[in-house]
């Protein structure tokens, strides 16, 4: 009978695990939706500037807030035109009012965050700037495939940065250089 419980056990398990495996997919520490978004519920915020095509300003529960998008890395100001490209194409698609889901401090005490417009579409502005070609994955800070296949998408598409090869491309090797 113990035989039994345990190859019936076994057997459900290897039947969820088969299943379920298209469903979910490993992300750091923990198991989390293939489609999940961290900008599903964000905690709302007002704009007050956007810094670079990777950095934000925000004003939460009255406090202010250091942004740094999550999972992307924008050319550096100094990388012209992309820099300022980058830039002004984060201030064209934010919203003045914006959902931010935090997911780590950095180094320099900001907050790295999915920042989501908080009206109409809930367009994820780290996952657009990536799709618009505006900035890199940052693969040593990011395992989302959803950001890895918008990057492909734009680098097929030969769109924003990927028009034209160069450190643009990988702003963390620029900043490491200069």
């Amino acid at each position: 009978m113990r035989r039994w419980r345990r190859s019936a056990l076994s057997s459900l398990l290897i039947a969820l695990a088969v299943t379920g495996a298209w469903l979910i997919e490993r992300r750091g520490p923990g198991l989390i939706p293939v489609e999940w978004s961290f900008a599903a519920s964000g905690r709302p915020c007002v704009l007050d500037q956007v810094l670079d095509g990777d950095s934000l300003r925000l004003t939460c529960g009255g406090k202010p807030v250091e942004v740094r998008l999550y999972c992307i890395d924008a050319p550096e100001k100094d990388q012209k035109p992309w820099g300022d490209r980058s830039r002004a194409h984060l201030k064209r698609i934010a919203a003045d009012r914006v959902e931010m889901r935090a997911v780590d401090t950095d180094r320099f005490g900001r907050t790295v965050a999915e920042v989501s417009n908080a009206t109409g579409e809930r367009l994820s502005l780290n996952l657009e700037q990536v799709k618009q070609g505006q900035a890199a994955v940052y693969p040593r800070y990011c395992e989302e495939s959803r950001f890895f296949r918008a990057e492909r998408e734009a680098r097929a598409a030969r769109v924003g940065i990927w028009d034209k090869r160069g450190e643009h491309q990988t702003p963390w090797t620029f900043r490491h250089r200069h």
